[in-house]
C-alpha cells in the first residue's frame, strides 16, 4: 500500500472518553451483576469506576473471583457471563449521554481527509456497538478495536497500534492517537508507543493522566485549537473553526 502522508489514526475509548460515565453507571452495574447472577446464582457487588481502564473480561474475571468462582469453574463460567452480558445489556433501557464537545469534535474530523477515525475500547464489541448506535455516532468510526480476546488493554492498544501502522502505512507509532479518560488508557498508549491524549471527563483528574505519563491533557474534547493542534488537525475550510480555549 503507498504511503499516506500526514495521516493520522485517532482511536477513541468510549467510556468516560465519549460517554458520560457518570449518567451510565446504572446500565454499566446491571449488565455485569445480573450477567453474573443468571450464569453462576451469586449476585455481586459492582462499582463501575472502580474498574475504569480495564476491559470486559478482566472485570469480568474479577468479579468472578470475588464472589468465589475460581479455578476450572472460572474457565467454564468467563465465556457464559460475557455472552449473557451482551444479552442482558441489549434489554436494559440505557441512559447514554455524549460527553461535551464530542459531536462537535466528530463532525469537524470527518471533513479531515488526513484523519482516519476508530474506538478502542475496553468494551466487548456487540456492547460497544449498542453504545455507538445509541447515541448514534458509529457512522464516524472507521476502525474498532474491542476487548473481545482480550484481557490485558496493554495488549489490546499494541496490536490495534501494530494493524494501524501497517494498514495505513504511517510513518510511525507516533502517528497513532489514543485517546481516553483514565490513566489505564495513557499507560497502555505509551505500551504500545503512541501518542496519549488524557481527557478529564470521567473519574480521574488532569493531573492523574498527567502523572500518568500523557503526552497531551484536556479538559473535555470540547474542539479548541488545543485539541485541534494536538491532533495535528488543519482545515482550508473556513465554515471549520475551533472554539476557544477556556
Amino acid at each position: 500500500m503507498k504511503s499516506l502522508p500526514g495521516i493520522r489514526v485517532i482511536l477513541f475509548d468510549i467510556d468516560g472518553t465519549l460517554v458520560s460515565s457518570q449518567m451510565s453507571e446504572f446500565d454499566e452495574r446491571k449488565r455485569y451483576v445480573d450477567a453474573v447472577y443468571e450464569v453462576t446464582g451469586k449476585r455481586p457487588v459492582v462499582e463501575p469506576s472502580r474498574f475504569a481502564g480495564m476491559v470486559d473480561p478482566q472485570i469480568c474475571k474479577i468479579i468472578l473471583t470475588e464472589t468465589g468462582v475460581v479455578g476450572d469453574l472460572l474457565d467454564s463460567c468467563l465465556p457464559k457471563v460475557l455472552a449473557r452480558m451482551t444479552e442482558t445489556y441489549q434489554k436494559i433501557p440505557k441512559q447514554l449521554v455524549l460527553n461535551r464537545g464530542v459531536k462537535e469534535l466528530l463532525n469537524i474530523l470527518s471533513h479531515s481527509t488526513n484523519h482516519v477515525l476508530g474506538v478502542l475500547t475496553g468494551n466487548i464489541s456487540a456492547i460497544a456497538g449498542q453504545k455507538l448506535t445509541v447515541t448514534g455516532i458509529s457512522r464516524y468510526f472507521k476502525e474498532g478495536f474491542y476487548a473481545d480476546n482480550y484481557d490485558d488493554r496493554n495488549r489490546l492498544v499494541q496490536d490495534a497500534v501494530r494493524t494501524c501502522v501497517s494498514k495505513y502505512s504511517l510513518i510511525n507509532t507516533k502517528a497513532v492517537i489514543i485517546i481516553g479518560d483514565t490513566p489505564l488508557d495513557v499507560i497502555a498508549a505509551r505500551a504500545g508507543h503512541a501518542t496519549s491524549i488524557g481527557i478529564a471527563s470521567g473519574v480521574y483528574s488532569m493531573d492523574a493522566l498527567s502523572q500518568a505519563g500523557a503526552t497531551f491533557i484536556l479538559r473535555d474534547l470540547t474542539p479548541t485549537n488545543e485539541l485541534l493542534t494536538a491532533i495535528a488537525f488543519q482545515s482550508s475550510n473556513s465554515a471549520i473553526s475551533p472554539q476557544p480555549s477556556t
